[in-house]
């Protein structure tokens, strides 16, 4: 049997303004077979069981997307098995999700049920002390970001008085043309989903792009300075994809949330990449269509403001490593916690519980 294809993302992430959950614009609610809810604290085994139960399917040939955590690029969050509109999903903070629609679609899965409850109370001023510490460094992360976001700001607001607005909006009509041509409207109402390709997490910031657009027959490589008109130019072929009932899905900036940063059209089998600092696209291909935004750039008006964006950058990026150097410490204090859990927990009887899940989830299948 062939096995199936592993297509990963991350579904929240740590942005200027905190972590940011796009849980459920990913979870296929309303037209969920079967979403399962995991419970616990860190250390229980939640993204153990995720993983294994995804290995599971991909050998028995079902596509499988995974769900990244950003407070461990390596760890799970859920799965989705998109085919058959079937989920498991950690339930814990930051990206607290609840029973929607209880027994009939979602159900819960108590980890919490496999610990030692006398042993973790013996530890409580210690787990008290930790999540405090968590919670301190966390915001910090976001401090350091939010800095980094607001003069990255300068960059983009300096390159963006100097581009032409009517080459942008040529280049618009150019794509739109270029994509649209010859569909018709689908007679229905357009579905997206939101997620991040991208996240900013301890290990740095991880990108999935050459994985999630590898099977895409034509995709579209942005490239440019910030504030060129590389997200307004997405957010236009989205406009005009919703109004064609397309469905679609949204890869958003985890440095400004509501700028759109990539995007994938199934039903064309169309991707658009926007390939900058700090995700790069590795693998480019032949029949790729390059655009480069910087071309809306007026030459003449440019040395005005590229060296004060080039120093700009230096302390933005700067700021930014600061916050990846502060989620190690996160990682490191939870890595803490989540020993004080696992030393106190049942894995042989909590293992159970993911064969229990799987042969549930194989019934919708």
């Amino acid at each position: 049997m062939k096995k199936g294809r592993m297509i990963r993302y991350f579904p929240g992430n740590n942005t200027p303004d905190g972590y940011l959950s796009f849980f459920d614009y990913v979870i296929p609610w309303k037209r969920a077979s079967r979403v399962f809810i995991i419970k616990g604290g860190p250390g229980v085994g939640k993204s153990t069981m995720i993983r294994k139960i995804a290995q599971e399917l991909v050998e028995r040939g079902l596509d499988v997307e995974l769900l990244h955590c950003t407070a461990d690029s390596n760890s799970l969050d859920g799965l989705i098995v998109k085919d058959f509109n079937i989920a498991i999903v950690d339930g814990t903070a930051p990206h607290v999700i609840d029973p929607r629609y209880p027994g009939c679609v979602d159900e819960i899965v108590n980890l919490g049920e496999y610990w030692d409850e006398a042993g973790l109370q013996r530890q409580k001023d210690q787990i008290f002390y930790l999540q405090e510490r968590t919670k301190h460094l966390y915001a910090r992360v976001y401090n350091y970001l939010k800095a980094a976001q607001i003069i990255f700001r300068n960059v983009e607001q300096a390159y963006s008085s100097v581009a032409n607005p009517l080459l942008i909006e040529a280049k618009v009509d150019e794509i739109i043309k270029d994509i649209f041509a010859g569909i018709t409207r689908r007679n229905k109402v357009s579905y997206q989903r939101r997620m991040f390709a991208s996240g900013i997490t301890p290990e740095g910031s991880i990108h999935f792009l050459d994985e999630i657009f590898s099977n895409l027959s034509k995709r579209y490589i942005f490239t440019g300075h910030p504030g060129t008109g590389k997200s307004f130019v997405l957010k236009k072929i989205v406009d005009q994809g919703v109004g064609m009932g397309l469905d679609m899905d949204i890869f958003y900036c985890p440095m400004n949330p509501v700028k759109i940063e990539h995007l994938i059209i199934k039903e064309l089998n169309i991707g658009f990449i926007t390939s900058v600092k700090p995700h790069m696209l590795s693998n480019v291909r032949e029949n790729d269509v390059i655009i480069d935004m910087n071309l809306v750039l007026e030459s003449s008006k440019l040395i005005d403001v590229e060296n004060e964006c080039e120093q700009d950058k230096l302390l933005a990026w700067n700021l930014f490593d600061k916050a990846i150097k502060t989620l190690a410490e996160v990682k490191q204090t939870r890595n803490e916690l989540e020993k004080i859990y696992s030393s106190n927990m049942n894995f042989q009887v909590a293992g159970k519980a993911s064969e229990q899940i799987l042969n549930k989830l194989l019934l919708y299948i």
